[in-house]
């Protein structure tokens, strides 16, 4: 092999000075040393192995590329110096070479002894002149290790979360997908739990992002202490965390686990000179019962997760298979829901709200009503799928406005005089646009403000008490007044009655259903009428049925009641037709 090297001192060129190197070689040199001098310009490797791998030539540069010394390499081979992972791909490209021709290929060269370089390599056969000799490879190769790195560093980000440092949506799925295999080839089967911090969003918005970013750390960071090295996690965007978890196949095998994460959680959270508290509520589906891949489970434990948070946060709920056809009916609904309004299918009915002891009607609550083709929907149906889809902003204000237009109508009868009540969503009433959609509603339909109750309740004020407050001040002048709808039922925080302009209290169904027999809803209602009187607020008793609690209600200073004791919500023309036939009467002093 010593007779192929290239003599000792032939300097490195660098590419600016290649021309003239090479003016000058040709001006110089014989030919075989010019042609090594311009093997050693490449600074990658060029060598000529035998068959087996035995360098018959390799140029200084890679010797220095490789950080070996001639001694080493004279009694080493090209495939001892390849990771042994690549070795069987470096084989397969020097035998393709000799029937196939010139061939490519990229491996890990061991630099040193201790280190690796990736190199994309070009291996040709080597056809000597000499009849007889044995077969031998030509190879060149470049030194791509900056570009694997980078490559690497590229697809690392592409998996991993910004913000808390996790795995991302796409590392998750993959981590599913992988799972699913193994468990396949024999592995155990595994849960996938869906957490989302309930509160998040509050915090996010009061204290801004910079907070809430570093909450999110801080919950990743508690999420990763408390699972097992073997486990996966993945913050899927927003306030929700993945994990895959091998092994739990049971809500018995994942009990452990999750009280350690309800519990991490529920621990105050210190960021910055803040002390916030949250809690999670937890989805889990279960591989192979819940689905057979990566984009069934997730949406499992996700549905399952909202049903967690139905059930008041902070807790575990197990997918099933009624919660999956539920979710399929609301997908249904909620599909011919956007025709249905094409279609003209809502309707407002009306309910009286009338005076205790006379029955006299003094206003009308307005309610939504759908008639598909195969049977009416249920309004607590229907009205939550309205407020995830964002529709109940188009049907909020389709229905106030239709009101209005059928109070303007009632004017011109002898229903003149009574006021309409509208239900109003937090969406709507929080939208940018609500006031001004209102205002419109009383100026197209011509009615006075005053005779427009919108019912709110207390979880729409409370959800931002100063926004509330500026929109209630601003359609207060208009003459607009606010009823408090399911009192009791919600916050029942009394600071806010003193704040906000309202007019009345509707005390919940609820309370008034078990007045005879609960000494303890009859203790409520009374608590609420009182402090309606001390507000100088009327109050509205929902759900009166009976005539023991109609008199429960006179005996207690109830101002208003509403209810099937005096009737059921009706389409306009059958309300019109009860006040022709006698049957319901206008409350003349109001």
């Amino acid at each position: 092999m010593s007779s192929d090297r290239l003599p000792a001192g032939v300097p490195l060129v660098e590419p600016s000075t290649l021309a003239s190197a090479i003016a000058e070689a040709n001006a110089t040199a014989p030919a075989p040393a010019l042609s090594r001098a311009l093997v050693e310009l490449t600074g990658g490797l060029s060598a000529h192995v035998g068959a087996d791998g035995r360098f018959l030539f390799i140029a200084e540069a890679s010797l220095r590329l490789l950080e070996y010394s001639r001694e080493y390499i004279d009694h080493a081979t090209l495939f001892e110096l390849t990771g042994i992972e690549d070795v069987p791909l470096l084989q397969n490209a020097f035998s393709a070479a000799q029937t196939l021709g010139p061939q490519q290929c990229t491996v890990r060269l061991l630099r040193g002894l201790t280190d690796r370089v990736w190199m994309r390599l070009r291996i040709a056969q080597y056809t000597p002149r000499i009849a007889g000799a044995s077969a031998s490879f030509l190879v060149h190769g470049e030194d791509i290790t900056a570009f694997k790195e980078n490559e690497a560093r590229l697809s690392d980000l592409a998996v991993r979360d910004a913000v808390t440092g996790l795995g991302n949506r796409q590392y998750i799925q993959q981590c599913i997908v992988e799972t699913i295999q193994h468990a396949r080839e024999g592995g155990p089967n595994f849960a996938v739990a869906l957490l989302d911090l309930d509160g998040f969003k509050k915090v996010n918005d009061s204290l801004g992002h910079d907070v809430g970013d570093q909450l999110l750390r801080d919950a990743g960071q508690r999420l990763i202490a408390q699972i097992r090295e073997t486990d996966m996690a993945a913050r899927m965007g927003g306030d929700e965390f993945v994990l895959v978890l091998p092994g739990c196949d049971n809500e018995q095998a994942l009990g452990g686990i999750m009280k350690r994460l309800l519990s991490a959680v529920q621990q105050p959270f210190q960021v910055g000179d803040q002390l916030l508290h949250l809690t999670t509520s937890i989805g889990v589906s279960f591989y192979p019962q819940h689905g057979d891949s990566a984009g069934l489970l997730i949406k499992h434990a996700d549905a399952a997760m909202y049903c967690a948070k139905d059930r008041g946060r902070n807790g575990l709920f197990v997918y099933t298979d009624d919660l999956g056809d539920l979710h399929r009916k609301a997908f249904s609904l909620e599909s011919a829901m956007f025709e249905a309004i094409h279609n003209g299918e809502f309707s407002l009915h009306y309910q009286p709200i009338c005076d205790p002891i006379s029955l006299n009607v003094k206003g009308v609550e307005a309610l939504m009503r759908w008639h598909p083709a195969l049977g009416p929907v249920s309004p607590a149906e229907f009205i939550p799928l309205a407020e995830a889809n964002g529709l109940i902003n188009l049907l909020g204000g389709w229905a106030l406005r239709a009101a209005c237009m059928q109070l303007a109508r009632w004017d011109r009868t002898r229903l003149d005089g009574i006021y309409m009540s509208v239900n109003v969503s937090a969406q709507q009433f929080h939208h940018p646009s609500f006031p001004s959609l209102v205002w419109q509603a009383i100026a197209d339909s011509g009615v006075e403000g005053h005779r427009l109750v919108l019912e709110i309740t207390e979880s729409v004020l409370m959800r931002d008490p100063e926004q509330a407050n500026l929109v209630l001040r601003e359609l207060q002048t208009l003459g607009v007044r606010f009823a408090v709808d399911d009192f009791g039922a919600g916050y029942s925080s009394l600071g806010y009655l003193k704040r906000f302009p309202l007019s009345a209290l509707k005390i919940d169904r609820s309370f008034v259903k078990d007045m005879p027999t609960s000494p303890n809803d009859r203790t409520i209602v009374t608590a609420v009428l009182g402090l309606a009187r001390e507000l100088g607020l009327s109050a509205v008793a929902e759900g009166v049925e009976t005539e023991e609690q109609r008199q429960m209600l006179i005996d207690r200073g109830c101002h208003s009641i509403q209810g099937w004791l005096v009737s059921k919500a009706l389409p306009a023309g059958e309300l019109e037709a009860a006040f022709a036939s006698g049957r319901l009467n206008v409350d003349a002093g109001h």
